[in-house]
C-alpha cells in the first residue's frame, strides 16, 4: 500500500506563533517601560520637591538677613520698632514664628508677644551659638515641618543678638503619576508596537511557511518517483518438457 501524501494543511498556522512572539516581546517591553517611567517620575518629583524646599530656605534666609541688617541699622534702643516690624509680618501664612534673641538666650522681640521674656532651647539656636554663624536647618515648629533660620545680629564687630525665623516647609510641589496614568502611557506606546510586530512577523513567517510548503511538495514528488514499480503479474513463463 502506498504511503499517503503529506498534507501541507497540517503545518502550523503562521498567525499563532507570530502572535505569541509579539505578546512575549511586547510584555517585556511594557514591563521595562513601566519601570523606567515610574523611576523617572520618582526622580523628577524628588528633584522638584527638593527645589521647592531649597527655594523656601533661600527665601527665609534672605528675610532673616534683611531683618538682621534692619536691626543693626536701628542702633541701641530700638526694641519697639523691632517688635512692631515682627508683629506686622506675623500674619504671613508660611511664617510660623519669629523672634529676636539676646546673647543671654532671652527673647526680647517676637511675632507672638507672649514669647517675650522667655528663654529659647532650640537645637538650631544652640548650633548657631556654637558656630557663631547663620544656620539653616529643618525641624518642627508648632507641630508642623519647618525651615528654621538663625541669623546673627552684629554690632561693633561682635554678635549682639540673633534673629530666628521658622517658615513652614512647602508642600510637595509634585506627586508621581498614578498607576493608571503610567499604564495608559505605556499602552499608547506598546499597542502600536504590538500591532506592527504582529504584522511584520505574519509577513515574514508567511513567506517562510510558503517556502517550506514548496520544499515539502518537491520532496514528496521526488519520493514518489523513486518508489520501485511492481512487475506485471500477467507475463507467462515457458514450460520445460521432459526428456524423452
Amino acid at each position: 500500500m502506498a504511503d499517503a501524501p503529506a498534507s501541507t494543511s497540517k503545518l502550523p498556522r503562521t498567525w499563532l506563533p507570530a502572535l505569541l512572539i509579539s505578546l512575549l516581546v511586547s510584555g517585556f517591553c511594557a514591563a521595562a517601560l513601566y519601570l523606567m517611567l515610574a523611576e523617572h517620575d520618582r526622580a523628577l518629583v524628588a528633584q522638584r520637591n527638593a527645589t521647592a524646599i531649597l527655594t523656601a530656605e533661600r527665601s527665609a534666609h534672605a528675610t532673616a538677613r534683611t531683618l538682621a541688617w534692619f536691626i543693626e541699622s536701628l542702633g541701641g534702643d530700638s526694641l519697639a520698632a523691632i517688635q512692631q516690624t515682627l508683629e506686622q509680618h506675623a500674619p504671613q501664612a508660611n511664617l510660623l514664628s519669629s523672634a529676636v534673641i539676646t546673647e543671654d538666650n532671652v527673647v526680647v522681640a517676637a511675632g507672638n508677644p507672649a514669647a517675650i521674656g522667655t528663654q529659647l532651647h532650640d537645637a538650631a539656636w544652640m548650633n548657631a551659638r556654637k558656630s557663631q554663624s547663620s544656620i539653616i536647618t529643618s525641624g518642627m515648629e508648632k507641630g508642623r515641618p519647618a525651615v528654621i533660620v538663625v541669623e546673627p545680629i552684629r554690632r561693633d564687630n561682635r554678635i549682639a543678638g540673633w534673629v530666628r525665623l521658622a517658615v513652614a516647609t512647602p508642600p510637595d510641589a509634585a506627586a508621581p503619576r498614578s498607576e493608571d496614568d503610567l499604564a495608559l502611557d505605556v499602552a499608547l506606546v506598546i499597542v502600536p508596537l504590538l500591532l506592527m510586530m504582529v504584522t511584520l512577523l505574519l509577513l515574514t513567517m508567511g513567506g517562510l511557511m510558503s517556502r517550506v510548503r514548496k520544499l515539502l511538495g518537491r520532496i514528496v514528488i521526488e519520493a514518489r518517483e523513486q518508489v520501485p514499480q511492481p512487475l506485471d503479474a500477467g507475463i507467462d513463463t515457458p514450460s520445460h518438457g521432459g526428456i524423452a
